[in-house]
């Protein structure tokens, strides 16, 4: 279905893939604003991951001093366009503008678009190497999946001797019945995130989606409950809340998707 592909693509990238480079310098050239890429090669290997069969068409157009590129892409039957530029005095103005309208027109599709709402921060400056010396650490919301599940596992504290036990017999052959309580979990971890059900607040009782619904209100209280900045939500590592803020972050990821 075209929302799973918009939804793989909205996937952010591994941090490792990310690079930083400055996007103002300040007067003493000390400072630099952060500014997050990744290089265009990184989008066309997610592109053939996730929909090996995508298509794009360019055009370069003289603009005065700068070379304009329209690039078009085309996944599962739908076309976006977009465009990007650069100067001729560049000796890779060609390249440099279709790289930029390439990446645009990913974001078109999600592939890309969360390094634009990055938060902005001035770092270190090397002028002589022209690069960022200490360059922002990622939010959680900006990383990978696969990054947080590893790191999860490394800070996991023990597990209590039942649930070690419980495994052991498994590996023997033994099948537990599963708790009502997991049970009723898995359940709702198997639901599209929209249709998660908040447990307090003024809205006990609504889904995610007939929350978002509601208009601006009911979409600012969405993306407090998904703290993507930290400064919303404390789930107090409760699991009801832990997986209520995860739906919420998932819907999120997906309405952003589907945007544009």
């Amino acid at each position: 279905m075209f929302k799973d592909l918009l939804a793989q693509l909205a996937v952010p990238f591994h941090s490792g893939l990310v690079e930083w480079k400055p996007q103002a310098i300040s007067a003493d050239k000390q400072r630099a604003l952060a500014a997050a890429y990744v290089d265009m090669r990184d989008y066309e290997d997610r592109l053939d991951k996730v929909f090996p069969q995508w298509t794009s068409s360019a055009q370069f157009l003289l603009t005065g001093d700068k070379v304009a590129a329209v690039v078009s892409l085309t996944l599962d039957g739908v076309t976006r366009v977009n465009v990007g530029e650069a100067k001729l005095s560049d000796e890779n103005a060609f390249t440099s503008a279709f790289a930029q309208a390439f990446k645009r027109v990913c974001s078109d599709f999600g592939l890309g678009r969360y390094l634009y709402r990055l938060p902005q921060e001035w770092c270190t400056y090397d002028e002589k190497r022209r690069a960022i010396i200490n360059p922002p650490e990622l939010p959680v919301w900006a990383r990978h999946p696969d990054e947080i599940a590893v790191e999860t596992q490394v800070t996991a504290p023990a597990k209590p001797a039942d649930e070690t036990l419980a495994e052991n017999l498994c590996k023997l052959g033994f099948e537990p019945e599963p708790a009502e309580a997991e049970t009723e979990q898995a359940e709702v971890a198997a639901a599209e995130p929209g249709s998660t059900v908040v447990h307090f607040g003024r809205y006990n009782g609504k889904s995610l989606a007939e929350i978002w619904a509601l208009g601006k209100e009911g979409q600012g209280w969405v993306r407090w409950c998904a703290s993507l900045d930290g400064k919303g939500f404390n789930t107090k590592n409760d699991t009801k809340n832990v997986h209520l803020q995860r739906m919420a972050r998932t819907f999120l990821s997906l309405q952003s998707a589907y945007a544009g």
